[in-house]
């Protein structure tokens, strides 16, 4: 995983961390650049890692309520945490 500002890498990390974590990262090695001016940029299998963990933590018991109440809402619910973690961990270009 590597952190960038303005295009400029910050650091290179050998894990995916969370936004959290990188927070506590800068303010550990006293970088004071605020978090949302920052891009994180993951490999290929650090983005595809990252989303499993996601998944199952977060979306996947979405979906399984969705099968349950089988609602266009809690489908929608479903599919907007999927949304949201492919947008979290996007794959490299």
């Amino acid at each position: 995983m590597q952190i960038k500002h303005n295009d400029m890498l910050v650091a290179s990390i050998g894990e995916v961390l969370t936004s959290t974590q990188v927070a506590q990262f800068l303010a550990l090695n006293e970088i004071d650049i605020p978090l949302d001016e920052l891009t994180l940029v993951y490999s290929h299998g650090e983005a595809l890692e990252a989303r499993r963990v996601a998944y199952v933590v977060e979306s996947d018991p979405l979906y399984m309520e969705w099968q349950y109440d089988q609602t266009e809402q809690s489908k929608q619910v479903w599919l907007d945490s999927v949304a949201n973690i492919k947008a979290r961990f996007p794959f490299p270009a």
